[in-house]
């Protein structure tokens, strides 16, 4: 029998930062921002009910670079650089979220097997940006310990909000001075293939749709920064009005997202690029804008593990294949994909499955605090560090907004909760860096 050949076109992944599915025009959303990643869509496989294993970068990343499921224990070998790069590839990523000088990111090794991975961060956007966070954190903690009916809060924001909107600057978010934006990654991207002889694996990470989502060229600059300061500081306290405003600007910056995604491919038209080049588009995790209470991903609130968060864009483009696959998917599968497109062995740390091996197993999607198990139908949501908050589950054919828990009246649950942990042990056999949560490895005395 003879053995495959090994695929020579090039592989780029585009992760957008925070970007939602429900917000392109491919995938239904009223407006037109999308063209460039529509006609992707449109002349390759749209994945319509595409999930991320978690609702914020530090643990979803991990699991479609490395295939495992965080949170992890150790320093994983095979990630999906190190195995491109064994078989042939040049490798680089150019990534500028912060979070990756995190501990999840060092711990698990994400870095293994890139040639170049470029944060295009220097130690002072990179000190600016960390004080940046610790205000946000130094606000979420005054927020939680002084509720919002109580002298101090009322108090301290009346002040505060006059003093953002009379003088916008002083307090103003300006993370968006130091992250570069997806222009600036283009560029490198093209500097770094300029030099490329062989087939290459190239990551790029987009931050545009990210928070705060600015600047914005033509929108009034004073409220722009009351808003994304309003949103950093005190979120709980913007008007629906005010959210229905970000929400426009996060569809600003994904408008820009898409007309950079376009002059990237236009510079790889250039000779015979684009055409030996498969091009995948996803994104770590959505954004939430008040569907359950909460705004962004899990900075200003506790992070949840709801559609808006989790359901995210998968598009590949450039095989020959095309069409739309309605099936549910996970980003687990991601590398092991990659894996089959270039017709080398799936490394046998690698949790998920290509998705062209149908699979009608439920995805496990977690965090911090919470786990959830996804069918196509069902989810189940364990709330693992809260002892008095209850369980939830939806059905997501009949609510796919997720707003009735019909957790105590549904005898499905116990199904669904053998399914869950049959899963978790498959994943904890198979890769012992797998950590179940205590909650749920003794659930029911399993």
């Amino acid at each position: 029998m003879k053995s495959k050949k090994k695929c020579e076109k090039n592989i780029i992944l585009i992760t957008i930062d925070s970007l939602r599915a429900d917000h392109l025009h491919c995938m239904g959303y009223k407006k037109s921002i999308t063209p460039t990643i529509d006609k992707l869509a449109n002349d390759g496989l749209l994945f319509t009910n595409a999930i991320s294993n978690a609702p914020y970068t530090p643990y979803s990343v991990p699991s479609f670079i490395c295939s495992n499921i965080p949170p992890l224990r150790g320093k994983i070998k095979h990630t999906i650089a190190y195995t491109l790069k064994n078989n042939g590839y040049a490798t680089a990523a150019f990534n500028p979220n912060t979070i990756i000088f995190s501990d999840t990111f060092e711990g698990c090794n994400i870095y293994n097997g890139f040639d170049v991975f470029d944060f295009m961060l220097n130690c002072s956007k990179r000190f600016k940006l960390t004080l940046g966070f610790l205000r946000m954190e130094l606000m979420k903690y005054f927020r939680i310990k002084f509720k919002e009916e109580t002298i101090i809060f009322k108090s301290v924001y009346k002040l505060y909000d006059r003093l953002i909107w009379n003088f916008p600057t002083i307090l103003s978010s300006n993370d968006y001075l130091y992250i570069p934006n997806a222009e600036s990654i283009n560029k490198k991207a093209i500097s770094w293939i300029k030099d490329r002889k062989n087939k290459f694996f190239l990551w790029l990470h987009y931050m545009d749709v990210h928070e705060p989502y600015a600047p914005i060229d033509d929108y009034d600059k004073k409220e722009l920064l009351y808003l994304i300061t309003k949103h950093r500081d005190f979120p709980n306290k913007l008007t629906s009005d005010e959210i229905e405003k970000l929400i426009n600007l996060y569809d600003l910056k994904i408008r820009y997202t898409d007309k950079s995604i376009d002059k990237l491919l236009n510079k790889l038209k250039q000779g015979t690029l684009l055409e030996n080049t498969i091009i995948i588009i996803n994104s770590d995790h959505g954004e939430a804008f008040g569907e359950h209470g909460a705004l962004g991903h899990g900075g200003q609130f506790r992070a949840q593990l709801y559609d808006e968060y989790i359901r995210v864009p998968l598009i590949i483009w450039g095989l020959k294949k095309k069409g739309i696959i309605e099936r549910q998917v996970q980003l687990l599968d991601i590398a092991p994909t990659i894996c089959d497109i270039a017709n080398i062995p799936i490394p046998h740390n690698f949790l998920g499955t290509s998705y062209f091996n149908k699979s009608n197993e439920g995805i496990i999607v977690i965090s911090e605090f919470d786990i959830a198990y996804r069918t196509d139908n069902y989810k189940l949501i364990i709330n693992k560090s809260n002892n008095n908050k209850e369980n939830e589950l939806y059905d997501l054919k009949n609510d796919p907004f997720e707003r009735k828990n019909i957790y105590n009246n549904n005898k499905l649950k116990e199904k669904i909760e053998s399914d869950m942990i049959s899963l978790l042990k498959i994943y904890k056999n198979k890769k012992r860096l797998i950590k179940i949560p205590v909650k749920i490895a003794n659930y029911k005395n399993t």
